[in-house]
């Protein structure tokens, strides 16, 4: 019973990471709803926050190299 209960937890998280939707599955208490709430913050967050670091990288790394042509 753990194995099944473990995975409908796993897969909710998943659902919820990328912003599927709840089609099949839905939470009941308030704290699940909460923490599918979170979760999906969270989620977006990461995101963003990964995008934004990767283009503040390339344009270090652009501005390097620019530097380094014009000298």
């Amino acid at each position: 019973m753990e194995v099944r209960r473990l995975s409908v937890f796993i897969y909710y998280s998943l659902v919820t990471l990328t912003t599927l939707g709840y089609g099949d599955i839905t939470s009941v208490t308030p704290l699940a709803r909460n923490l599918a709430a979170s979760e999906a913050v969270m989620g977006q967050l990461y995101i963003a926050i990964l995008v934004a670091r990767l283009v503040g990288m390339h344009i270090v790394h652009a501005a390097r190299d620019d530097e380094e042509r014009g000298s």
